[in-house]
């Protein structure tokens, strides 16, 4: 998983070992490296700022469904463990691994994580205590999970059947709708977002078949815009918090970058060094919050940091 700090030129990435990086990327210098726990499973699902605006911390989730946070991650050998928890509970009968998937949403301070259960669980915490459990109203699991950064209590869900669900938890049934994007080839889903904008009904959905489905809640019946982004093996997409881009990663060794429109801006393939290497599968990428910059981790443990063509890669 890789992250990038919004005030600061850091970006934080983590292995399958659950070794966690810091580097200040405008020099190229690393500033701390620590292991999430001496035990690690199957790596970090997921990597967020709490407090980003502020004293930050480090919430690092591992697969197992098992939540560390960090504070002073930034300083060598300072980092501490502020709290941990299992965020995943009542698994289901025979499953071995949880495949957690987890997103954080500040304005609520509400954890939202899921995976092989027939739930989403919302955790408070500033309470540090679980909330509600959300039933996910399928009998398949979770793949992908969002919550929206705009409007508190709002989140979408992915599954592995292709289907996607819009929640609300401030409402008493809580599920707003599900609808079915993905029909041609049917494959989980392997990224999910909410466009950018104080419009909380217009998601992004990609599934690992190769499409990317752009939907608007309010038109149940199909999705209003389809790109086939990738000929299978999309493994990753990314959302701008602000600005009108959307980027897909594929294990192809391919990242391209698409307007809200649909139109193709862009595609990465190769390394931006005079060897012009290619780039490896990608395995994440991930927006600045604010800034255009592309952050992407490929499985030859490259992290890349992109900009548009006035700023040079990194």
């Amino acid at each position: 998983m890789v992250l990038m700090q919004p005030f600061s030129p850091v970006v934080i990435a983590a292995d399958e070992n659950e070794r966690i990086r810091i580097w200040n990327h405008e020099e190229a210098t690393l500033l701390n490296s620590f292991d999430n726990h001496d035990f690690p499973d199957k790596g970090i699902s997921k990597l967020c700022l709490m407090n980003e605006l502020d004293d930050s911390l480090l919430l690092a989730a591992s697969s197992d469904g098992n939540i560390r946070i960090w504070k002073d991650y930034t300083l060598k050998g300072k980092q501490k463990l502020v709290t941990a928890f299992s965020s995943i509970h009542g698994h289901k009968p025979g499953v071995r691994s949880v495949d957690a998937v987890v997103d954080w949403q500040q304005q609520s301070g509400y954890l939202y994580a899921s995976g092989e259960i027939s739930s989403i669980m919302a955790w408070d915490l500033d309470k540090e205590q679980l909330v509600n459990p959300i039933p996910s109203s399928s009998d398949c699991s979770i793949s992908a999970l969002a919550a929206s950064q705009v409007h508190g209590g709002q989140l979408a869900a992915g599954f592995v059947d292709g289907s996607v669900r819009l929640y609300d938890i401030r409402t008493p049934e809580m599920l707003i709708c599900g609808l079915r994007p993905h029909t041609q080839r049917v494959e989980k889903v392997v990224g999910i977002g909410f466009q950018p904008g104080l419009d909380p009904g217009k998601i992004v959905s990609a599934s690992q078949a190769g499409d990317i489905q752009f939907l608007d809640i309010r038109n149940h019946s199909s999705a209003y815009l389809t790109i086939e982004a990738h000929r299978g093996s999309l493994t990753a997409l990314a959302v701008h918090r602000h600005a009108p881009i959307i980027a897909s990663g594929s294990a192809k060794q391919l990242i391209k970058v698409f307007s809200l429109e649909g139109d193709q801006l862009g595609s990465i393939r190769y390394y931006p060094t005079l060897m012009a290497q290619k780039i490896g599968s990608v395995s994440c990428i991930n927006f600045h919050p604010y800034q255009v910059l592309l952050a992407a981790g490929a499985a030859d443990a490259c992290v890349c940091i992109y900009a548009d063509e006035n700023t040079q890669a990194r």
